[in-house]
């Protein structure tokens, strides 16, 4: 047991004058060391004065009750009651301004959509009905990219065996092309992907779709600055 948890309970006492001269100078001890003591004690500084100010009752009225016994235990509950609820209510205040800046703040910018720094519409160079849009964003490592397929009802986008596999590709500036994502086709579906390459949005020069086997269906030149 900590020396707090032996004396906390001496507070009242203390502010009263009821403890014994040892006890006194230990809880004096104990008070240079303990800001929530400290507190108490301040807290019932006012009770020896108010207990001095009340009436006397006179000689003839010895028959009057007395205090109960345990005035000191019940007042320091009550006093205990009154912090703990405080210190509750404290709590609370701070839990609901808390959720309060959450919900003015926080969950707007979250929820608010970011647009690609570029936004490609890539045009069709077959007969496939596919339409797909490309957002670009410069990063330090490269160019992000995301993707949105949509393939239309009706078409069927595959053969008896399975749905047709599509690729992304870019070109850079140099004339080199890289592939940098394959999905599946979903027929009737908008899909979105993302993918990512090394190079910098100012190094493509265009961005095409092309499936596995590898006719091209859609490009776009990615225009520059």
């Amino acid at each position: 047991m900590s020396e707090h948890d032996e004396v906390f309970e001496w507070d009242a006492a203390y502010v009263l004058g009821s403890l014994s001269p040892a006890d006194r100078r230990r809880f004096e001890a104990h008070l240079q060391d303990c800001e929530r003591c400290r507190q108490s004690v301040a807290e019932l500084g006012a009770l020896p004065g108010l207990l001095s100010r009340a009436p006397h009752p006179p000689a003839e009225q010895d028959s009057t009750p007395q205090p109960p016994l345990d005035l000191l235990r019940k007042t320091r509950e009550r006093h205990l009651a009154r912090r703990r609820r405080r210190t509750t209510r404290i709590f609370a205040l701070a839990a609901a301004a808390g959720l309060a800046l959450v919900l003015a703040i926080g969950v707007p910018l979250s929820l608010r959509p970011q647009a690609p720094a570029m936004l490609l519409s890539l045009q069709p160079v077959s007969g496939q009905p596919m339409t797909a849009q490309v957002g670009m964003d410069q990063v330090a490592w490269g160019t992000r990219l995301k993707v949105n397929c949509d393939y239309p009802q009706g078409y069927s986008f595959g053969d008896e065996n399975e749905p047709w596999s599509y690729a992304l590709l870019v070109t850079d500036t140099a004339g080199a092309t890289m592939q940098v994502s394959t999905w599946k086709a979903v027929p009737g579906r908008e899909i979105t992907l993302e993918a990512a390459t090394s190079l910098a949005m100012d190094q493509i020069s265009e961005i095409l779709v092309q499936t596995q086997s590898g006719e091209e269906v859609l490009r776009a030149p990615v225009p520059k600055s």
